[in-house]
């Protein structure tokens, strides 16, 4: 049983999800009731983690005020000497329960420094008997050693005598990856970061250091016909010792059950529970080979409308030859969603949606452990549908809570609603699990910025430049933010660097950031005059251009932009977003946009995203409401503006 109980509100479970992961990575054992099996009591299984639980911790929201769920284990674990309570809101907590010590975590962001949460710590190692606090800097180079197991699954090796057989052992590799990771009970780096590793560069002390993982697990594919061989062992890094290896000869068929039994011994040296997928029986073997075609493809980077449909043939031909094979029905969902959202195909979108709908439902109907396909379903939604996406991102956070792509996906849409700093938290969780894939690391040092953590950010996007010196999405970001903090020496920095590199993405924006650097008038009237015949034309406008203009001290005339605009693109499924798939949390930046936040018109531009119908509805509140404060009522402001 575990060690700590977890009471909260179902409005809070996103928040509940990641204090539960904070708690495991220290160590501990915790349960919430979303483990409870299907044939199982409700009641009865509360009653039995209740009381065998050391620490019941109670997460006091609004809602968790008024439930007499939350109130009655409250009672109990007080009456037992085992509460911890925590506060997510300002709502007064109830009788007898204020006269309690609390630790307020209001938009705590996973910072395991806060005052709060060391609150919380100290008080579940006084009662559990053991400290088992730690903490990990951001982008840092040294860390301690993990509590609990991190493995790394490398790039099996290819024996198949044929160099354009690497699609096929990397592929296996990444289903044997994924396979292993399915489990919350273990911490699997994501590929974008284990892959990196191949040749001499796999020895377990190399990847040990770069990725600071106490296991690795590598081994060697050979494919002949529809036979394969795999070969795979398991190092333990510290010692150097290879603690399980095994050979597995078997027709290609077979390969589902075959992952499943290298993800088994791989937990059971490890000492973790494994759950085997429901999908074990055979597959066909043309069809398996056409899905790892399929990744190999998507894994190249950044896909361009062509090599996207690309993509999607192969996982339809795959589908169609083994309908049900589930992990290729849910890349197909994630790939038609992501077409229907941004590729202009000429095709009606009714027809676009259904499909993504039937390969997503199929996917979950085959495997309920695809977070993505969650993920993908919530694409269809209009961006002002901000509660129906929530839901679909916790679902997915829910069922695949250590994959870096579920999190970082979960991390955007928290920024389009303003809960940065619970952004942050999904977003260096997905860089710890995938620390030197640029796109996660890349995004988490976005999220610094994002959150006001200017100098953690400066440091990483130096760190990131000097890794990837030539990634145009890295150059363009560091561009961006040096302009915005008008940090004009790294900014000249860059523009060398890039000039010298030819990076073509990144230069197409040195132009606009050194606007800013002195925004005389002649520029912002050019600014201006461009997004006026924009609008004339269009009817919207991007979001960054509303913030660009306000950074150029055209804050009157970027409201009466607001005013003029319509943002169908928020309500119109048929309509596609002007700002070409950006995102739209940049208004809640407090780099890019901190001033126009402290207007009082902003909530204004809100109210026409759909926002404050949001907020009012959920009262889930951005973060902007509180920075806000001393200039102007944000919540009052939003609250009369949705009345209205």
């Amino acid at each position: 049983m575990a060690e700590i109980f977890i009471s909260y509100a179902r409005s809070t479970e996103g928040e509940a999800h990641r204090i539960a992961e904070a708690l495991r990575a220290l160590g501990y054992g915790v349960w919430r009731d979303d483990e409870i099996p299907a044939h199982r009591s409700f009641g009865e299984m509360i009653e039995e983690h209740l009381a065998v639980a050391a620490v019941v911790l109670v997460l006091w929201s609004a809602e968790a005020a008024k439930s007499e769920w939350v109130r009655s284990e409250a009672s109990r674990a007080r009456a037992m000497g085992k509460l911890v309570q925590l506060t997510l809101d300002k709502t007064p907590l109830p009788i007898p329960f204020d006269q309690i010590q609390c630790a307020r975590l209001v938009d705590w962001d996973g910072d395991c420094e806060a005052s709060g949460w060391r609150k919380v710590t100290d008080s579940i190692a006084d009662l559990v008997g053991a400290d088992r606090t730690s903490t990990k800097p951001p982008l840092a180079d040294t860390a301690a050693t993990p509590a609990e197991p991190l493995l790394a699954v490398l790039a099996f090796d290819n024996l198949s005598g044929d160099a354009e057989m690497a699609y096929f052992s990397d592929g296996v590799s990444e289903e044997i990856l994924q396979t292993v990771a399915r489990d919350a009970a273990l911490k699997v780096i994501g590929r974008g970061s284990s892959f990196q590793f191949r040749g001499r560069d796999k020895a377990a002390a190399h990847v040990a250091a770069a990725l600071k993982v106490t296991h690795v697990l590598d081994g060697s594919v050979r494919r002949s016909g529809n036979k394969v061989r795999i070969a795979a062992n398991l190092i333990e890094c510290e010692r150097q010792t290879t603690i399980w290896s095994d050979r597995f000869d078997r027709e290609l068929s077979d390969v589902f059950a075959l992952q499943d039994e290298i993800a088994a011994a791989v937990a059971a040296a490890l000492k973790v529970a494994f759950a085997p997928a429901m999908q074990a029986e055979s597959v066909d073997p043309a069809a398996y080979t056409l899905f790892l075609k399929a990744l190999e493809i998507r894994n190249r980077g950044l896909l361009s409308p062509a090599t996207r449909a690309a993509v999607i043939e192969l996982l339809e031909e795959a589908t169609g030859l083994a309908p049900k094979f589930a992990r290729a029905w849910g890349s197909l969902a994630t790939m038609k969603a992501a077409r229907f959202r941004f590729d202009d195909t000429g095709r009606p979108n009714a027809v676009e949606r259904v499909e993504v709908v039937v390969a997503a439902e199929t996917a979950l109907r085959l495997d309920p452990g695809l977070g993505g396909a969650h993920q993908a379903l919530g694409q269809l939604a209009t961006p002002a549908m901000f509660a129906e996406r929530e839901a679909l991102h916790l679902k997915a956070l829910a069922v695949a809570p250590n994959d870096p792509t579920v999190l970082t996906n979960a991390s955007l849409f928290f920024t389009e609603v303003g809960r940065v700093h619970e952004a942050l938290g999904y977003a260096r969780r997905a860089y710890d699990l995938d620390p030197i894939n640029p796109w996660s690391a890349n995004w988490y040092v976005n999220m610094l910025d994002y959150a006001g953590r200017f100098g953690e950010a400066r440091a990483g996007y130096e760190k990131l430049c000097a890794l990837w010196p030539d990634n145009e999405l890295i150059a363009r970001d560091a561009f961006l933010s040096a302009s915005a903090h008008g940090d004009w020496t790294r900014f000249d920095q860059l523009v060398t660097s890039v000039r010298e590199r030819k990076l073509d993405a990144a230069r197409r924006v040195i132009t606009a950031c050194a606007a800013l650097r002195d925004p005389g008038p002649d520029i912002r009237q050019r600014a201006l005059s461009r997004a006026r015949d924009d609008l004339a034309g269009t009817g919207e406008l991007p979001l960054f251009t509303l913030t660009y203009l306000y950074r150029l001290g055209l804050s009157d005339e970027v409201f009466d932009l607001v005013d003029q605009a319509h943002f169908a693109f928020m309500f119109d499924s048929d309509r596609r977003s002007p700002t070409a798939g950006g995102s739209n949390g940049l208004i809640f930046s407090v780099v890019f946009n901190s001033a126009m936040m402290r207007d009082r018109r902003f909530p204004r531009l809100c109210d026409k995203l759909g926002l404050c119908d949001y907020w009012v509805m959920t009262e889930r509140w951005p973060d902007c409401a509180e920075a806000a404060a001393p200039h102007y009522d944000f919540t009052a402001e939003a609250r009369r503006l949705a009345d209205a």
